[in-house]
């Protein structure tokens, strides 16, 4: 008999089911965020070893560059959330 009831009040107001998927919308749009930096992030240290390696200087500074522009877009998405 309660569910019948619990379920009664959540039919009329929508917002606290909306407030749980935001949330999840949310965290999940994070994880996933984070998922794909730390790919992009490998690559990119991937390639900085290998310009180092073979001693390509301006291959190693146009990578840093990009790698450092990726963790200051990361970090301002994640103060952002």
């Amino acid at each position: 008999m309660e569910n019948n009831q619990y379920f009664t009040e959540m039919m009329k107001s929508p917002m606290p089911r909306e407030k749980v998927k935001s949330a999840t919308a949310a965290y999940i749009d994070s994880f996933l965020n984070g998922i794909l930096f730390k790919q992009e992030k490998q690559k990119l240290m991937d390639a900085i070893d290998k310009s180092l390696d073979e001693g390509n200087r301006e291959s190693f500074i146009e990578l840093s560059a990009l790698l450092n522009e990726l963790e200051k877009k990361f970090k301002a998405e994640s103060v952002l959330l």
